[in-house]
């Protein structure tokens, strides 16, 4: 029988796959079948879509910390405690402006005067002063007078040290009580139940990790503490976005292993004072450790940029990766990266990787359609009018949908854009605002496509009986086939968008070679040149890099790197001797311009990636970094030629 559980999981469900195009799920087998479990979930990056997407695939009901701020609306609200949602009521969401302005002395490091201030109305014990200007965040132990505090500890904050210390404005933000919310998250562990927090805080879309928060800690040693009997697991979850945004984007969710708590600890964090604080940090670090893991991390955009061009130009283009093996080869890279890239066939591989992505950036395209350039002008043009022609075909059969959903997906956009700049202005923690539109692209649509399809349906009735005067039963024929088909024509329309823009990424290196033909021989030759230094570094120092279980662990196989190679040379030599009278084997194999590999492969490239800044650079916790993954795929059959 159905709940109204049941029923909005459907509905959640057919939204993420109507606005994702592909959702890859990894580790879902080690999520416990039963008891009490924490789903402990990082990066926060997409607001109200990342508790949805937890919820539709880990295969237990999830109930969500989400901020009471938010609940009270009821668009959240209502959904939210139909999944069973645990309200927190977040001390930001609580801030006020200080009054009169902040005056700080270097000589006193631990004490703020004010002017015109109110401090004994204002401010109390544990009250946190948040200095405007991203000086810095502190906790008052003493409120003195209306005019001075003194703090918890001394200020360090570089940029308040730095700058003239009178008349600051500041921002006042009260000591929550939170024991209701950990009343309710330990009651639900001990009935079993499962429990979804993420341990960042609220949602942003910095290209970084933030620091966890010690609530994760608190709630499973708390539990255990209060109950011996209960075995709390903590299964940390990485969320990775491809176009996080963008419509039809796509995303891999990952589960990692679950991270059982020793009774040491739990005694510890009994014990109360430093143990306890040590049982808390501990537990954080592990769970921080777990989320890396699962979470493909560098330190800066220009260093990500290098690892993805690595990745690309390593994977054999015969032999096409999942998503989800794409991110795994995506981490190990950036292991190994970041742990020799002072060596110095990596330094002059990082100068080559870069003069590489400009040249691409000067012809305008991507990494995997160089290859399609080499091709015949005669044949080139064909496939171009071709490709062209399918692409209109496609256009005229999703005009109609396209033309019914636009006031749909319009108002979508010019909604979340709007909502994007209110999140920026009201953070200091995000950078553009991003993490919230994808949230009310959905949110938006929800709302709107109930009302549209009975609006259409609606107007159908009306046409036929009002203006072609029908009969009443012959309206409600075409009224019943409308209702059918209205939502059948959107679905359609959603494949012809995705095909048509596969085709569309197509045309431009067919362009290139029907018009600039051998003018891009020089990008194409330095990408074999690329392919294989990688190749040999990888060969030499692989064993080093990756440990002596390289060969028998690797995602790319040694026999599929020279495969791959191979052809390139073959395919290099035929394009400089300008065979037009290709063979079937060599241009007419299916591994030209296929639409699946025009855009798929190289999403990957668009993860967000967060940055490991509190363990230092190399260190992987005594686990080697391998190139590891299935080494069970076929090997490649040998070239006809």
């Amino acid at each position: 029988m159905f709940t109204v559980y049941d029923v909005l999981l459907t509905i959640f469900s057919l939204a993420m796959r109507s606005f994702f195009r592909e959702v890859k799920t990894r580790g879902s087998h080690k999520i416990p079948k039963t008891g009490p479990v924490i789903f402990c979930v990082a990066p926060h990056a997409n607001q109200f879509v990342d508790p949805v997407m937890l919820i539709t695939k880990c295969g237990r009901k999830v109930g969500f910390l989400a901020a009471k701020k938010s609940m009270d609306k009821p668009h959240i609200g209502i959904p939210a405690r139909i999944v069973g949602a645990i309200p927190v009521v977040r001390p930001q969401d609580l801030a006020k402006n200080g009054k009169g302005k902040l005056i700080f002395d270097k000589t006193k490091p631990t004490v703020f005067r004010g002017e015109g201030t109110a401090f004994t109305e204002q401010v109390q014990p544990r009250t946190i002063i948040k200095v405007a200007g991203e000086k810095g965040e502190y906790e008052v132990s003493e409120v003195i007078s209306d005019t001075e505090v003194r703090l918890k500890s001394a200020v360090t904050n570089e940029a308040l040290l730095a700058t003239e210390s009178v008349g600051l404005a500041y921002k006042v933000i009260p000591h929550v009580d939170q024991s209701d919310m950990f009343d309710a998250v330990t009651e639900r562990l001990i009935a079993g139940g499962c429990v979804g927090i993420f341990p960042e805080g609220g949602s942003h879309d910095r290209p970084e990790l933030l620091p966890l928060k010690a609530g994760v800690a608190m709630m499973a040693l708390g539990t255990m503490a209060k109950d011996p009997s209960v075995n709390v697991k903590i299964i940390p979850v990485g969320l990775n976005y491809f176009h996080a945004d963008k419509f039809r984007s796509r995303a891999v969710i990952e589960f990692g292993d679950p991270l059982h708590i020793s009774p040491d600890l739990v005694q510890k964090y009994k014990n109360g004072g430093a143990d306890k604080r040590t049982a808390i940090g501990t537990l954080l670090d592990t769970i921080f450790g777990s989320l890396t893991s699962i979470t493909t991390t560098a330190p800066d955009y220009d260093t990500l940029m290098v690892v993805q061009a690595m990745r690309r130009l390593y994977k054999p283009q015969h032999k096409r990766l999942s998503i989800d093996e794409n991110l795994q080869l995506s981490r190990k890279i950036t292991e190994a990266y970041l742990k020799y890239r002072d060596h110095p066939d990596i330094i002059e591989l990082t100068k080559r990787v870069t003069q590489y992505n400009r040249m691409l950036s000067y012809y305008g395209i991507r990494d995997h359609q160089v290859k399609r350039t080499a091709v015949n002008r005669v044949l080139a043009i064909t496939r171009l009018v071709t490709r062209a022609l399918e692409l209109l075909f496609l256009v005229v059969l999703g005009l109609p949908g396209a033309i019914l959903s636009a006031p749909i997906w319009y108002t979508a956009r010019r909604v979340a854009s709007a909502k994007m700049v209110e999140a920026k202005a009201g953070s200091n923690v995000k950078i553009w605002g991003k993490d919230v539109v994808a949230t009310w692209k959905v949110l938006t649509a929800l709302a709107l496509v109930p009302i549209m399809l009975t609006f259409y349906t609606a107007s159908t009735y009306a046409i036929t009986r009002l203006v072609l005067s029908l009969p009443p039963k012959v309206c409600l024929i075409y009224t019943s086939i409308a209702a059918i088909v209205l939502p059948s024509l959107a679905w359609a329309t959603i494949h012809c968008y995705d095909h048509g823009a596969d085709i569309a990424k197509s045309l431009r290196p067919l362009w290139m070679a029907a018009i600039a033909g051998s003018h891009a021989q020089p990008l194409r030759d330095l990408r074999l040149e690329l392919q294989e230094f990688i190749a040999r570094i990888v060969s030499e120092l692989g064993a080093e890099m990756f440990g002596v279980g390289f060969e028998d662990s690797r995602i790319v196989r040694a026999e599929d790197v020279e495969y791959s190679l191979r052809m390139e040379r073959l395919r290099r030599l035929r394009t400089l001797s300008n065979e037009s009278g290709r063979s079937r084997s060599d241009s007419g194999d299916g591994a030209d311009f296929r639409w699946e590999d025009v855009d798929s492969p190289d999403d990957v490239d668009d993860v967000f990636v967060f940055a490991k800044n509190e363990t230092p650079v190399g260190k992987t916790d005594g686990v080697q970094p391998t190139l590891s993954g299935d080494t069970s795929r076929a090997r490649p059959a040998k070239s006809s030629s």
